[in-house]
């Protein structure tokens, strides 16, 4: 069947048959470990401006705000968070869902393609050679596990901006029978159907499957024993390239989408040592398309560290290319950016922080006011001074090498007096020391500034582990310019000075940590607030986080240090067990491409190594543990006889330790009702709660008290009986309330010209099987942390007569959230929304008692929450 509307167009796939077939169901397998309770992954094309984010209610997010849901069963119920997000082979961006009614087992795939029209859609798979817009697919499969017959139901609607169903489909289903059907809709609408209504999608599903083999597949190769290690790497490719936009690097898909220099330095790393060299090539366009007149790389404004990770950009990309006569070219405007910075430390001549940087912003560090010396942005312009000094050096330029090495020399001991007089061990992130951790981290990657074994490196690493803000939490460093924040990617920067410094045992650690902050589909953040297990503001899949993940793992088989190269410095022993295998392909280094297999075998470790030619290095150092001694040494290969590890660290080590620190707030919440609903409503039974005599604000013009805000209304909210999620609730009209509309608690941030309650008493008088409250928004602290042992911003408390109470705690992300942001909250579900508004349905499970009355009582945090109506259901 097809569906074709002027602002939509959207095709059901011709065949919609029922595959009478056996089917064994595979039931058994384990549900994959997901780190985040706000589960986002996307789909898309590689270097399209857009993709499709997928949200973690499995919502599709396509152009003009409009909305994909999916619903399914009996009672075509929408696709929720508990439906975990896999990747077709562990990487491939096909997303893979299952959902459950009674014994319907629903099979979901999701992917994008080209759109048919085409002319040649292998190139329009490479590049967005025909227009920006593609092809969204659902595809599913519903079969019946059971013995009898069985009903299944399917629906696609698009939700927002209006409801409008876009197909369904009706199956019954005998015993052990199957129904396929797709659905395709394009990203922006086409006019007049687009000729979608033939597509074939199978043919579709075929040829995106094998573009992104063939793609990755040319990629140097990485396998370890870990199948999540390699997999999240694999992932971690696509991540990068479907978020590129026409070959220039992005922060994200959705959020995030232009080019920073800071975040791809590190991307373009990854792509580099991946040897996706098209990628790669496109990309430097970017990087020499960012210098400012008086020679600073910038993209972020008024931030200096861009300048110094572009001259190593340039010069790694030279290192791994050895590609003399392009250094040549880049060679002026290196020179130029570090003429800037050889002025740019003049200025501070005379004055305490003499020979350093002048005063700067710094949103890494969180010191915004321009009124700190940031150590980061000095630490990184030292060493694009170091890097273009070894471009000079390259090309011959004997006397600007000089006067560069010169220069380097006199930065750094200029950041070691003032070191010395500020009277830290560690480097601080500002010289005046404020700020929270960055760039000072960076003192040993991706270059080493200082010896390894520098007193000030240890202790820097030191203070970020066990230190600052009270030490790593879950394995990882803390930020503390938001609370309750810990920062994986950043976190990565400390990793690799221990590995530099030889701590194998740590970055093993360090690396299953990193891993298990992802998600079941190899998603990795920006930052995280841990207590409640979110990345913060929805940034996710975060593509330098993907990146620092890649670039971990292929420093810890293969790094280079100078003109040595080292081999597994830090890999975890029961990798090299018996029966075990490492194996890298077409791997491009600093020296030339080299391949490496390691097998681990009875009586030790079996070593094939094909070592780079371009330039050979020094020394070829390889690591292995006293227990797994080597059978045979490669020729030319030195060995360093390292410790056993004391710890074994794989994946299913690391969820457990994770569980036996989980924060209480992550606890499951008694009584708690999920959505969607395995029982439906029986609206004859439910009864509406009058609240009206508590309600405080008028939703239409001033909701929390501020007068004329503009667009921050509740505009469009019904009034009345509405039935939002399938319950019904009486929304209380202000017109007819005195202008109170909406149950609006204390906030200190509220307006001080009015009173607000910190708790309103709703008198019930009712016995019920659930309640259901209409609201669980908050306004004035978006990401509110909460206090108390569950982290809450406010409680409903259920007294029942018989003098027992019943507290439902208000979560930030879980049970409440910010009511002009995207819908955040897991464990309730967004039922009424506008723009910019949104109100949320929690539903409870009550005692079998009659109710007397529900308190609605704010915990004295920054948030002002909100309810609008309350039901019970007998």
């Amino acid at each position: 069947m097809a569906v074709t509307r002027s602002n939509a167009v959207c095709c059901w796939a011709l065949l919609c048959l029922i595959l009478v077939h056996l089917f064994a169901a595979t039931l058994t397998a384990e549900e994959p470990f997901g780190y985040f309770r706000n589960d986002w992954n996307v789909i898309g094309l590689k270097d399209y401006e857009d993709g499709t984010r997928i949200t973690p209610e499995n919502r599709l997010l396509l152009s003009d705000k409009r909305e994909a849901e999916i619903r399914f069963g009996r009672d075509l119920a929408p696709l929720g968070r508990k439906n975990a997000k896999t990747l077709l082979d562990g990487w491939m961006p096909i997303v893979l869902l299952t959902a459950h009614d009674g014994p319907v087992r629903y099979d979901f795939r999701l992917w994008a393609s080209p759109m048919p029209a085409v002319k040649d859609w292998k190139a329009a798979y490479d590049w967005p050679t025909e227009g920006e817009n593609f092809l969204n697919f659902v595809q599913v499969r519903a079969t019946n596990t059971s013995d009898t017959s069985q009903e299944a139901r399917l629906e696609v609607v698009f939700d927002l901006p209006e409801p409008e169903r876009i197909g369904s489909v009706q199956w019954n289903l005998a015993a052990g029978a199957s129904g396929e059907c797709t659905v395709n809709f394009p990203f922006s609408p086409v006019p007049d159907g687009g000729g979608l209504a033939k597509v074939d999608a199978d043919l579709w599903q075929q040829r995106t499957i094998d573009y992104w083999r063939n793609l990755i597949g040319s990629a140097a190769r990485i396998e370890v024993p870990c199948r999540k290690s390699t997999e999240a790497l694999l992932a971690a490719h696509v991540c990068q390239l479907i978020a590129n936009d026409h070959g220039e690097l992005q922060g994200g898909e959705g959020f995030y989408d232009q080019f920073y220099i800071r975040d791809g330095g590190y991307q373009i790393m990854e792509l580099e040592e991946a040897g996706l060299w098209d990628a790669v090539e496109k990309a430097m366009d970017a990087y020499l398309a960012s210098q400012r007149p008086d020679g600073r790389f910038e993209t972020q404004k008024t931030q200096f560290d861009a300048n110094g990770q572009a001259l190593w950009v340039l010069w790694q990309y030279y290192m791994i290319t050895g590609n003399r006569d392009w250094l040549a070219k880049v060679y002026p405007q290196m020179r130029r950016a570090a003429d800037w910075a050889i002025a740019a430390r003049r200025e501070t001549a005379g004055t305490p922080f003499e020979g350093l940087l002048p005063q700067a912003v710094a949103d890494g560090e969180y010191l915004w006011d321009g009124k700190h010396h940031i150590v980061g942005y000095d630490l990184w312009n030292l060493r694009g001074l170091e890097c273009t000094a070894e471009a000079a050096d390259a090309l011959k330029r004997d006397a600007e090498a000089a006067e560069l090495r010169a220069e380097v020399d006199d930065y750094r001991k200029a950041i070691g007096k003032t070191l010395q007089r500020v009277g830290t061990a560690h480097f601080p992130p500002s010289w005046e020391l404020a700020g929270t951790h960055w760039g000072n981290t960076e003192t040993l990657w991706p270059t080493p500034l200082f010896d390894a074994d520098d007193p000030r490196v240890t202790a820097t690493i030191d203070h970020a582990r066990h230190i600052h803000g009270g030490g790593f939490i879950e394995g990882t460093i803390q930020w503390l310019g938001r609370p309750g924040a810990i920062h994986p990617y950043m976190s990565a920067y400390t990793t690799m000075a221990s590995l530099r410094q030889g701590d194998h045992e740590q970055v093993v650690e360090d690396f299953y940590w990193y891993l298990l902050h992802s998600t079941a589909g190899h998603a990795f953040p920006e930052g995280i607030y841990y207590e409640r297990r979110f990345a913060w503001s929805n940034t996710i899949p975060h593509v330098t986080g993907a990146s620092n993940y890649a670039l971990l793992l292929r420093h810890m088989l293969i790094d280079e240090r100078g003109d040595d190269l080292h081999l597994l410095a830090a890999v975890p022993d029961w990798w090299l067990d018996d029966g075990q295998m490492i194996r890298v392909e077409r791997a491009p280094t600093h020296f030339g491409e080299m391949d490496l297999t390691v097998r681990g075998t009875a009586e030790g470790v079996q070593v094939h190594l094909d070592s780079p030619k371009r330039r050979p290095p020094s020394r070829i150092v390889l690591h292995l543990p006293k227990s797994r001694p080597a059978q045979t040494l490669p020729p030319g290969v030195e060995l360093v006889a390292r410790d056993d590890q004391k710890q074994r660290w794989d994946f299913p080590t690391v969820i457990g330790k994770y569980h036996e620190i989980a924060p209480p707030s992550t606890k499951p919440i008694p009584g708690i009702v999920g959505f969607p609903l395995e029982e439906p409503i029986r609206t004859e039974r439910c009864t509406t709660i009058d609240v009206s005599a508590s309600a405080n604000t008028d939703p239409f013009t001033a909701p929390f008290g501020v007068p004329n805000p503009g667009k921050f209304l509740f505009t469009g909210m019904p009034a009345g009986r509405v039935q939002v999620r399938g319950v019904p609730f009486e929304v209380i009209d202000p017109a007819k309330n005195d202008g109170r509309g909406l149950i609006v608690l204390h906030s200190p941030k509220a307006p001080a010209n009015r009173e607000w309650p910190t708790e309103v008493r709703i008198p019930v008088g009712k016995t019920g099987r659930r309640a259901f409250f209409l609201g669980n928004v908050h306004g004035w602290s978006s990401q509110d942390p909460g206090t108390g042992p569950w982290g809450a911003v406010a409680e409903y408390v259920i007294c029942y007569v018989d003098g027992q109470e019943q507290a439902v705690p208000l979560i930030t992300g879980r049970t409440i959230d910010e009511w002009t942001g995207s819908p955040q909250a897991d464990e309730v579900v967004a039922g009424l929304r506008g723009e910019p508004w949104h109100l949320n349905v929690l539903g409870v499970e009550l005692r079998d008692a009659p109710v007397r009355e529900m308190v609605f009582r704010d915990l004295d945090t920054q948030a002002a929450p909100v309810l609008a109506a309350v039901t019970i259901e007998e």
